[in-house]
């Protein structure tokens, strides 16, 4: 390091960390802590003195870019060994329960920053702040808007019957009201969607109701109401209400899957070569284990060029509106996936023309996909998606993190936490996808194998979906780097309740 690179990493070591100077702009309170609150017992240099880290007993660590002048970004650690990792702007990634520790003041009023998870929950650009890259061009957690007030009103605490009128009091708090979301024992089962339309109260008034007939399971049930602002960028915190349902049930619950596995496409570039043989194989195992537990089992499969369809697919999944809260959903798409401006993208068969626009038109959009899955009112959701990269598709569907947004990884965290259930994904190579293991993409091969008996390790003769999470999370990557000399990595993201799906002795 020569003189000058020396003299300016100590006149930047000494500001930051004693003198707290005035180059450095003062944040709103939505912004993490500028400055260490406690004696900083630590700093190191990068390699080519661009950029600082220093530890203090605060608990955090900061980088700091010396050019600049400005903080990069925060890693914070607690004692239950939970971690978040926040820029300056508001976006950050965490470990499963780091996000719970994190508050944000917005005036008298005070969220967890897991309110913003559906916009700033964005791994990939902590990554690329941490690399030096600029987000000025991205929102700021200062540039949103508070969302609505939530309470749950004139709402019985108990019934007689399966089915309670639910009443959700909105008050606007300057944001507008956008999506109303309902849960049942932590699953989503309504999205009321604002649709991009600002929903707002009559001139002079704040607040506005909204009235959900919603099912009842036997028992005590949590209900959850959580509304967002008007552009859905921030929930508001959860009005919660008990309800105990007197009514008793007669029969046993039954299941319900909508199987998709789509080779065809409109784009013969997309073509693929097993994924209709998964979701057969898929759709068969399913229904042998599902049949000895359920009293019916109903499985919807679609694997032709017109069954496959945006179009027709949504119109399968809205027809699931009238399940009760103790039946189970499946949903499982063998395809292809890839996000694009920060979006998830599923292909289905009418898609020709892979451009930006043109993927909001034809695909099955993350939005849509949530949407119909939190509409299911079913309290047991299990989603799985195996799709092959898109992004290895060269021109046909180039997709490049650094330029297009998020990985398919984080959009199925923020899909799975948005529904409250368990979801299962894989994003395949092209090369593994056209090779393809024993006739059939590599995932569902072994998920299949899994739910054959092979999850069952407690040997109770069910299989259970926290079982098939940790089940392919650890065979998948094994067989994977055997087979094709190259990991692949499934996310497993059990949310909501662990239930079994099938029995096998």
């Amino acid at each position: 390091m020569d003189k000058k690179s020396f003299i300016k990493i100590a006149v930047f070591f000494f500001l930051v960390l004693f003198l707290r100077p005035s180059f450095a702009q003062e944040k709103p309170e939505v912004f993490p802590q500028l400055w260490h609150t406690s004696l900083v017992t630590s700093v190191t240099f990068s390699l080519d003195g661009r950029y600082i880290a220093s530890g203090s007993r605060d608990g955090t660590v900061k980088f700091w870019d010396v050019e600049k002048g400005l903080l990069i970004a925060e890693f914070v650690g607690f004692w239950d060994d939970e971690w978040v990792v926040i820029t300056p702007e508001g976006y950050f990634n965490a470990s499963s329960g780091g996000e719970k520790n994190i508050n944000v003041r917005i005036g008298n009023n005070v969220y967890g920053i897991e309110n913003y998870r559906e916009q700033f929950f964005r791994p990939d650009l902590v990554k690329l702040a941490l690399q030096g890259q600029s987000l000025k061009d991205y929102k700021t957690l200062a540039d949103v808007a508070q969302p609505p007030a939530v309470e749950i009103v004139d709402t019985p605490f108990e019934v007689k019957t399966d089915e309670v009128k639910v009443t959700v009091r909105l008050t606007e708090q300057g944001g507008g009201i956008g999506d109303v979301r309902l849960y049942l024992n932590e699953t989503s089962i309504l999205l009321d969607s604002a649709r991009g339309v600002k929903v707002t109260p009559k001139p002079g008034e704040k607040t506005i109701y909204k009235t959900y007939t919603i099912r009842l399971l036997e028992g005590e049930n949590i209900i959850k109401a959580v509304a967002f602002n008007a552009e859905g960028s921030m929930a508001s915190d959860p009005a919660i209400h008990k309800v105990i349902s007197l009514a008793k049930a007669f029969k046993k619950p039954s299941m319900f899957a909508v199987v998709i596995g789509i080779n065809e496409y409109k784009n013969p570039k997309l073509e693929l070569k097993y994924a209709v043989a998964d979701a057969r194989l898929f759709a068969e195992t399913l229904k042998n284990i599902a049949t000895p537990l359920f009293e019916n089992v109903n499985i919807t499969l679609l694997t032709t060029k017109e069954e496959t369809t945006k179009q027709n697919i949504k119109k399968t999944l809205e027809g699931m509106k009238n399940l009760r809260p103790d039946d189970v959903f499946v949903f499982y798409v063998a395809s292809h996936g890839t996000v694009d401006e920060g979006e998830y993208f599923l292909i289905t068969s009418n898609v020709g023309s892979v451009s930006t626009f043109r993927l909001k038109e034809d695909a099955l959009t993350q939005a849509e996909l949530k949407e119909l899955i939190a509409n299911v009112p079913t309290t047991k959701k299990m989603i799985i998606i195996d799709t092959c990269n898109a992004g290895r598709l060269g021109e046909a569907l180039q997709v490049a993190m650094m330029t297009r947004g998020m990985n398919e990884e984080t959009a199925m965290k923020i899909l799975s936490s948005a529904v409250g259930s368990t979801i299962i994904s894989a994003s395949t190579g092209l090369q593994e996808a056209m090779e393809g293991y024993q006739g059939h993409g590599l995932f569902t091969y072994v998920l299949a194998e899994g739910m054959k008996g092979k999850v069952d390790v407690d040997k109770d003769g069910f299989i259970k979906t926290l079982e098939l999470s940790n089940y392919v999370d650890s065979e998948v990557p094994v067989l994977a780097e055997k087979v094709f000399k190259r990991a692949q990595y499934p996310t497993a993201q059990p949310t909501g309740q662990a239930f079994p799906v099938g029995k096998v002795r």
